[in-house]
């Protein structure tokens, strides 16, 4: 199987059919990891942690360097923003994400390194940007039956944060320890069996009220989606973050169901 042909051809097919579907502007969210102490990962999750292959000696390739170009480039937006430069690492991205099939059923050595650099930089992008679609990548990646990822990549990104503004990225049974800026610690809980089901539980630990804004990825494929708390409804859309701004208290549970 010629797998760089594959990806060459249709990523050329792609740049002549696509037509104005990427986000012409681009804006940072910056979000950053939390330290690797501060996540547990339990359940299905935690089966999905796999031996770190990236920095391994592998043959360099056009796909391997095509993703190193396209890591470096993210790389270089969290600092300047330049639109014609995210116009092109979407197409690019794009291009990859078409042939995810391919690359999956390639057990070969140098695929496993391909597909934790297509990781790394959905993880990065994710990060950058708050956008829900590369969540959605990542996640594919994570629950892959063949595959598997290093705890430090799954750890970087399940949570993520801007000061208290707390993103829930990655779905899977785990929980976060957050020292508020203001004081005190917030633990907040995922339950669920995910992806075996469609339904999240997240709960609240805390010994004082804290304010929070807490942003939950929707996935595009999620079919009307809600997010409750007791009788309290929040917005929740399919490709968007869920929003929830209020000041949690210990014991607070929210439910997330993805598909109704």
């Amino acid at each position: 199987m010629n797998l760089v042909r594959l990806i060459v051809i249709s990523g050329i097919a792609l740049l002549f059919t696509a037509c104005g579907s990427e986000n012409e502007s681009f804006n940072r969210a910056n979000s950053q990891s939390f330290a690797e102490k501060q996540i547990t990962l339990e359940g299905a999750l935690s089966l999905r942690i796999g031996v770190d292959s990236v920095n391994r000696t592998q043959e360099s390739s056009f796909l391997i360097k095509n993703l190193e170009e396209m890591l470096s480039v993210t790389a270089t937006l969290k600092k300047t923003k330049s639109d014609s430069s995210w116009t092109a690492l979407q197409k690019n991205w794009e291009e990859f994400r078409s042939n995810e099939a391919v690359l999956l059923a390639d057990t070969s050595g140098n695929s496993v390194v391909v597909l934790q650099k297509w990781a790394e930089l959905n993880s990065q992008l994710l990060k950058l940007t708050s956008e829900v679609r590369f969540g959605d990548a990542l996640e594919k990646l994570i629950y892959e039956p063949k595959f598997y990822l290093p705890e430090r990549l799954i750890k970087s990104v399940i949570y993520t944060h801007i000061d208290d503004q707390i993103f829930i990225n990655l779905f899977g049974s785990s929980s976060l320890n957050h020292q508020h800026t203001t004081g005190g610690a917030i633990k907040l809980i995922q339950k669920t069996e995910y992806p075996s089901t469609n339904e999240i539980a997240l709960f609240c630990e805390c010994s004082d009220t804290r304010y929070l804004d807490v942003f939950i990825r929707i996935p595009e494929w999620a079919v009307n989606p809600t997010v409750t708390h007791g009788n309290v409804k929040y917005v929740a859309r399919p490709g968007e973050y869920c929003q929830i701004s209020r000041k949690w208290r210990n014991g607070d549970e929210f439910s997330i169901e993805l598909k109704n």
